[in-house]
Order: C-alpha cells, then structure tokens, then sequence
C-alpha cells in the first residue's frame, strides 16, 4: 500500500517516539528510526535534516502540542478554567505525552546539549500556551489580579494538574480515577481563584 507525504510523515514520527521512549535519545540513531519506521534512512532525510530536527519536531508537535480549547466567555471563570484544565490534563495523561516526558527528564538531567534543546524549545511552546493566555486575558480584564503570569501559571499547573502528573511519571502514586482527578482540579481552581481576586476598592 502506497502511503502519502502526511502517512509517512507521521509514520516516522511514531517511530521515533518510539525508539526514543525505549532507548534514549543517545543511543537512538537515524538507522534505527528508519528501521522501526519500516522506510529507508534516505527517506527519513527527505523529512528530517538531522536527529535533532526530528526529535525537535517529535518535541513540538507531540509533548507540546497545542490545546484545542476555547473556553466561553459567558461561563463562570471557575467553569472555564475547570474546562481548560480538563482539556489539558486529557493531553498530557495519554502514554505517548507520559513515555515522553520520562524520555525528555532522564536526557535532560545528563546531557547539557539536550536541556539546553528542550529549554529554548519549552520557552518557545510558552508563548502560546492556553493557561497564560487565559490568564493574561482574566487579568487585563480587571478580574483576577495577577502581577505576574508566568508565575501564576506555573501555580495553577502545580495546584490541579503538577502532583498527579508527576504521581504517573514516576510511578510512586496510584492513577487518580477521572471521578478523583476531577475534583482534585476543581478544589486546586477554587484555592487559585479565591487567591487572586481583586482587593475591594475602598
């Protein structure tokens, strides 16, 4: 069967997640792509200049691809952060993101090239991510008072989706039910929320 441009494009990238979760980032090669992929390295570079190309896209499009959410604006914020939130933890808790991550963690904490990679990549994803956009919008708006949103980002990721995240990474927790993940958000939302309202003018 003859596959496309967009097939084979993607077949690749599955190849490489996969290569890459299993056996690291040092020690997976162009052949072994190739290999998994079931086409020629000739083809790969049709794709992909380099190794690094390919796992910055795998990065881009795959571990920090966007979240399709647009929250409405006649929603409580509370609904429409719980919203967004549930949006993202959908992404992030499917086990190509999981194996993923664990991948990029163990490369970055040994070799510099590497973190250095996912740190310019992790800072270009930031631009555009949904939690800092609703924030930054929440916030213009008068109507949660953030002096800075990086870092209040940040807290709210650490406060509903941070600890069960890491739970599953590290395998020390159990996996919340979506019943128990839920509420944890919910209660995470309420705390943030309360603590960034605006003061009352006096």
């Amino acid at each position: 069967m003859q596959l496309d441009e967009a097939e084979r494009r993607t077949r690749i990238l599955d190849a490489a997640s996969t290569v890459l979760t299993t056996h690291g980032y040092h020690a997976t090669s162009m052949d072994s792509i190739a290999s998994c992929s079931g086409m020629s390295k000739k083809t790969l570079y049709q794709f992909f200049d380099s190794k690094q190309v390919l796992f910055e896209t795998l990065i881009i499009e795959r571990l920090f691809a966007p979240i399709e959410y647009v929250p409405l604006s006649t929603d409580s914020m509370e609904k429409q952060l719980f919203g967004l939130m549930t949006s993202i933890a959908a992404c992030i808790f499917c086990d190509e993101r999981l194996s993923l991550l664990r991948s990029v963690v163990t490369e970055t904490s040994r070799n510099p090239a590497v973190r250095q990679l996912v740190a310019d990549l992790f800072q270009l994803s930031g631009r555009s991510l949904p939690i800092q956009n609703w924030l930054t919008t929440q916030s213009e708006a008068g109507r949660l008072d953030i002096p800075d949103v990086p870092e209040a980002s940040d807290l709210l990721f650490g406060m509903t989706l941070g600890g069960p995240m890491l739970g599953q990474l590290t395998h020390c927790k159990p996996s919340r039910s979506q019943e128990k993940l839920e509420e944890f958000m919910a209660y995470g939302i309420r705390v943030f929320l309360e603590g960034h309202r605006p003061l009352p003018q006096t």
